[in-house]
């Protein structure tokens, strides 16, 4: 992970300020307020060039014409369980202000908070936050306040700081095996600057990496059963893995356009968000995963990693996965040899027909919802 001192890279990501007409990008990049726990980045200028052969010589191409420029940056971070609120919010992009009475995030105890990312239908800035819908009182409001689902995102490259402006986040993928448990993602980006002069070496130099716990293996427990609304998910459900994968793919794209040159436009998705959890089992020991392939049985299931390290007295950090309904799409044995295969099960979460029981009470009924219980009393996207 990124470190305050040594030869590994600083990074950081931060929510774009607050807008109320659609915009894009922002006016200017944000400050960073902290380091991310990087552990990998691919960055990408995203320059597509077209050769142009104008056939006056004959003697071959005459010029190279860049047609668009679509920076991007694949990352992975160590899974924290404070600290990566702000990916996590623009990743699914909705967190209500209220929850029917309750205040989001929920205080539980001194210092202790709940917060609970759902998918939204869109993640551009088109998309307004609506007072009666989405749990504000009309004075917490600006008129007209938009959901930014997007960020600044800045490596310290030691030569230079490589800034994108306006990331938004294509897919984001939590992996967890007993070597580690993991947080890739992809961002898309409006632009790629190298001469900031907001976020600067000298300024990331005064900032500090997370030193909340990082999600283990051994911290998750995982359960999955025929969907019920009246039944809830117990002990009985426990599925036994040796690795597993929560995949959200966005679906984001964007063109080139008039007002924005070769830089693309506002991203927005081209087809509905994808969910799916991938599992992979010790051993093949009933054929339980085949039958509900084949019969198409849908069910819910949960993922829950508690961490041993205490925010406050009898309060743990937290991150709870919820897929309130899904459906097996596959179920294949590894076998190799004569030994007794693993099954590798692969789920597609859907949209559930109703509220599953015991799971939490969203605003959305969505595929996905993910639960943070962290010391961040702040709403990632207010």
């Amino acid at each position: 992970m990124a470190e305050t001192l040594g030869l590994l890279l600083r990074a950081g990501f931060e929510r774009e300020a607050i807008v109320t007409t659609p915009t894009w990008p922002a006016a200017v990049a944000a400050a960073l307020t902290a380091l991310v726990p990087l552990l990998n980045v691919d960055p990408q200028d995203g320059i597509e060039t077209a050769i142009h052969d104008g056939g006056s010589s004959g003697l071959g191409a005459e010029q190279a014409i860049i047609t668009n420029v679509r920076p991007s940056a694949p990352l992975t971070l160590k899974a924290q369980y404070q600290g990566l609120e702000q990916l996590w919010s623009c990743a699914l992009g909705y967190m209500a202000k209220r929850i029917g009475t309750t205040v989001m995030p929920e205080l539980l105890a001194t210092g202790v908070y709940r917060h609970l990312y759902e998918i939204d239908a869109r993640l551009g800035t088109s998309e307004a936050w609506d007072t009666t819908l989405d749990g504000f009182l009309a004075a917490e409001l600006s008129s007209g306040q938009r959901k930014v689902r997007r960020g600044t995102f800045a490596v310290d490259m030691q030569v230079s700081v490589w800034e994108w402006l306006s990331c938004m986040v294509s897919s984001l993928t939590l992996a967890a095996e007993p070597g580690g448990v993991t947080l890739t993602i992809e961002l898309l980006a409006h632009s790629l600057s190298r001469a900031s002069g907001v976020n600067t070496s000298a300024t990331m130099l005064r900032l500090l990496p997370p030193t909340t716990p990082g999600l283990l293996f051994t911290d998750l427990a995982v359960r999955v059963a025929p969907y019920s609304t009246t039944t809830p998910l117990a002990s009985t459900d426990a599925v036994q893995c040796t690795s597993w994968t929560l995949h959200l793919d966005n679906h984001l794209t964007a063109a080139s356009g008039p007002r924005t040159g070769t830089a693309p436009e506002e991203y927005e998705r081209d087809a509905p968000p994808m969910v799916s959890l991938t599992m992979v089992l010790p051993r093949h020991t009933a054929d339980t995963w085949q039958t509900r392939w084949g019969a198409g049985t849908v069910l819910m299931a949960d993922a829950k990693f508690t961490s041993e390290t205490l925010i406050a007295v009898g309060q743990p950090y937290k991150c709870n996965i919820y897929l309130p309904s899904c459906q097996a799409v596959g179920a294949d044995l590894n076998i190799a040899g004569a030994r007794v295969p693993p099954d590798t099960v692969t789920l597609a979460a859907i949209v559930p027909t109703a509220a599953a029981a015991g799971f939490p009470t969203a605003s959305h009924a969505g595929p996905l919802t993910v639960e943070i219980v962290s010391g961040l009393a702040t709403h990632p996207l207010l």
